[in-house]
């Protein structure tokens, strides 16, 4: 178990209750973090991205993924995806970050190959238009096609 997990799945715990404190869980979170855990750094990374129980703030969001993404697949498959796919988007959009299609293209990527479909979409999307990297229709089509085929795949299980 990581350092500082026990603080994070206490806050998951916590916040699993209709009417639990967010305060509390933000200690939790924040304490965790501390103890370098990126699991924590990337559910308050969202909660600053989304406005979710405080203000958002894009900088802070962004700087939570960075640390959150630090880790690799070791911080589990999921939230590294997860996490790039982010910080993909905050790259794109400008959130916390200077505007860096380049950068976004490349996050989605990652994620992409870490198996997150959305990502894939986005990655399609930047070849199909040429955002941060160069314009390649047939290879976005590619993509597309094998995206609809693992959506396709998904419903039939």
């Amino acid at each position: 178990m990581a350092k500082g997990d026990s603080l994070y799945y206490k806050a998951l715990h916590i916040a699993e209750h209709e009417d639990y404190d967010y305060h509390d869980v933000l200690q939790l979170l924040n304490e965790s973090i501390r103890l370098g855990n990126k699991k924590s750094s990337y559910a308050l990374a969202t909660w600053y991205l989304n406005g979710f129980n405080i203000r958002k703030n894009y900088k802070k969001g962004f700087s939570l993924l960075q640390i959150a993404i630090q880790g690799g697949r070791e911080n589990g498959f999921t939230l590294y995806k997860d996490a790039l796919l982010d910080t993909a988007v905050c790259y794109e959009l400008g959130h916390g970050v200077q505007k860096n299609k380049q950068k976004a293209y490349y996050y989605y990527f990652l994620a992409a190959l870490n198996g997150d479909i959305q990502a894939k979409q986005e990655l399609s999307r930047c070849l199909y238009y040429g955002i941060g990297t160069t314009k390649d229709i047939e290879l976005s089509s590619l993509i597309d096609k094998y995206v609809l085929s693992l959506v396709s795949a998904e419903f039939k299980s």
